[in-house]
């Protein structure tokens, strides 16, 4: 069970890290990405680990630990979605100034 924790802690921890920057960066939404998957598969590992720890302790940490992932897997999905527009026009962008770039110098 404790390793469950410290991972709940370590995706929430790094999540916080890659959106703490100021303005979005294009390249931290793929690890956030992976992050939020591992969010949700740490919920189902708690979920079926309540099965396993009868006491009331252990039910509120594995409670504590679905919260937080679920907290985190909230986060991440908002974030990506709401950068994905903005670093997609961004490539297309600089693709159809590569592009104008190309055809200018030939």
């Amino acid at each position: 069970m404790l390793i469950t924790v410290v991972l709940a802690l370590a995706a929430a921890g790094a999540s916080a890290w890659f959106m703490a920057g100021r303005g979005v960066r294009c390249d931290s939404l793929a690890p956030l990405t992976v992050l939020a998957t591992l969010a949700a598969f740490l919920i189902s590992v708690c979920f079926r680990m309540m099965g396993r720890y009868a006491d009331q302790r252990s039910r509120w940490i594995l409670f504590a630990c679905v919260v937080l992932a679920g907290a985190t897997l909230f986060a991440d999905f908002r974030f990506v979605r709401r950068s994905r527009g903005f670093c997609d026009q961004m490539q297309q962008g600089l693709a159809v100034q590569a592009a104008s770039g190309r055809r200018g110098g030939s």
